[in-house]
């Protein structure tokens, strides 16, 4: 699973939480419940992702790399994660 979220301000605000359909360490490809991606466009990735207490989610900075027309009116995007996102504070690694 994962969750995207806008990481600008957009008309259409969107917090999906998602089924990948295909991931490696630096990209992930899914199917949106919106049609509003667009190539280029930055979003927040959290990958992977549970609602789980405890569970160590890792947030990430991705571009939007390919968006394909599927049946049904939907869309299937690839996202390249560019670099992780860290809240707080991390010590530094000597």
């Amino acid at each position: 699973m994962i969750r995207v979220r806008p990481s600008e301000p957009t008309p259409e605000e969107f917090d999906e939480i998602l089924p990948t359909i295909n991931a490696s360490r630096n990209s992930v490809y899914f199917v949106p419940q919106n049609g509003i991606f667009q190539p280029d466009m930055r979003v927040f990735v959290t990958f992977p992702y549970a609602s789980d207490p405890g569970s160590i989610n890792q947030e990430f900075l991705g571009a939007v790399t390919r968006v394909d027309k599927l049946p049904g009116n939907k869309q299937g995007v690839a996202v390249k994660l560019l670099m992780p996102i860290y809240v707080g504070t991390k010590e530094t690694i000597r």
